[in-house]
């Protein structure tokens, strides 16, 4: 009886250690979309009573840099315990793919910053430099999936990734009537020359 237990706890582990990562990415997934829907209600509010955000700052979500940065610990401690126990070189050099991966991830996520106040834009890149600039110095913005790649003075200053919530600063941009075009139509202007 308790060996026929014992196999059924055995079992029932073996399925939660096999089904959780996958439930704690919906969880995920579920939080941030559920905060994305919030900040949006809380716009759409502001904009109907007229109001217009004057500060803001757009970043990478806190939930997701936590998850990178504990990606960070476990695939570096899963690299230096599979370079210490294992005789082949694959698991650790896999691993250490996994760390470098998620060490740049969790970087870029903590440094990069995008601070809008008034006309003035302070953009802070991966590595920590700082520029300041005004929307009118801002020439064009292009599109490429759902990303923007902002442009000053005609050379790419930087590039809002898909995830990051952009709907304010890209409200701004249509204020001021500075054009965004689209990257798949620019290419093809290109090639066609």
């Amino acid at each position: 009886m308790e060996g026929k237990m014992n196999d059924f706890l055995r079992m029932c582990f073996n399925i939660i250690t096999q089904i959780g990562p996958y439930l704690v990415v919906l969880l995920l997934l579920k939080y941030l979309v559920n905060l994305q829907q919030k900040r949006a209600k809380e716009r759409e509010e502001e904009q109907k009573k007229g109001i217009i955000r004057t500060h803001y700052i757009i970043k990478t979500e806190k939930v997701l840099t936590m998850f990178f940065v504990l990606a960070v610990f476990l695939f570096g401690g899963a690299t230096v315990a599979s370079a210490i126990q294992q005789d082949d070189l694959l698991p650790p050099i896999g691993f250490s793919i996994f760390f470098i991966v998620s060490l740049i991830g969790s970087l870029n996520m903590i440094m990069w910053k995008l601070e809008v106040n008034g006309d003035e834009i302070t953009w802070r890149s991966t590595f920590g430099r700082k520029r300041t600039f005004r929307f009118e110095d801002i020439t064009y913005c292009e599109m490429k999936g759902n990303s923007i790649r902002v442009y000053v003075n005609g050379k790419k200053l930087f590039t809002i990734d898909s995830g990051v919530d952009d709907s304010e600063f890209m409200e701004d941009i249509e204020r001021r009537r500075i054009p965004v075009k689209s990257y798949w139509a620019n290419q093809h202007k290109k090639n066609r020359k």
